[in-house]
């Protein structure tokens, strides 16, 4: 009976789930209907060295069309400042501000909309320097998360606060739009 009673205990223990998947699914749980927000690192890649970036990319998607539009400029406005990486090494959660200012001077503003063809960001808005870029400004090719510097197993996810609804001005760079959050990936740190 004690032995039955120790491994319904174990069994309920080894399926419940952690803080993070909890936290994880409190986060997607608060996305806007329709609306989805995948990551993907480059190349699909899984593994990585201590030292080594990981370059990873986002496409959002809406079921339909006209609804929702995203914030594309990273780091010159509240709304892509406000991405969070979150980031679980087996035991601890680590929710850290993704790479600050990453490409572009304060207070541009652009908005794309969305729909079942997925937006990548980061947003290639300019090859060159043209006459609507005269200072030759380029987003990241890639986004780079921080990985704890030791080998492990990591569980990531993001949430960004850069999709807004159909009634917000395409033009602003002030402001938050409404949380959504990604799905995990899990990587590994050789």
């Amino acid at each position: 009976m004690l032995f039955g009673s120790l491994t319904a205990l174990l069994f309920l223990a080894a399926c419940s789930p952690s803080a993070f998947e909890r936290q994880h699914e409190q986060a997607v749980f608060q996305n806007p209907t329709g609306v989805e927000l995948e990551i993907r690192t480059k190349d699909g890649r899984k593994q990585f060295s201590v030292s080594e970036p990981v370059q990873f990319e986002e496409f959002y998607a809406a079921k339909f069309a006209g609804l929702w539009h995203i914030e594309v400029i990273d780091g010159g406005n509240e709304a892509s400042a406000a991405d969070v990486v979150h980031i679980r090494d087996g035991t601890t959660i680590l929710n850290q501000p993704r790479e600050p200012f990453v490409g572009v001077v304060c207070c541009d503003s652009r908005h794309v909309w969305l729909s079942l063809d997925p937006v990548r960001v980061p947003y290639k808005m300019f090859a060159n320097r043209n006459h609507t870029n005269l200072e030759g400004y380029a987003n990241a090719d890639w986004h780079k998360p921080r990985l704890p510097k030791k080998p492990g197993k990591y569980q990531v996810y993001i949430t960004t606060a850069r999709v807004f609804g159909q009634g917000t001005s395409t033009t602003t760079d002030m402001g938050k739009g409404v949380p959504i959050s990604s799905n995990v990936l899990t990587l590994e740190v050789k």
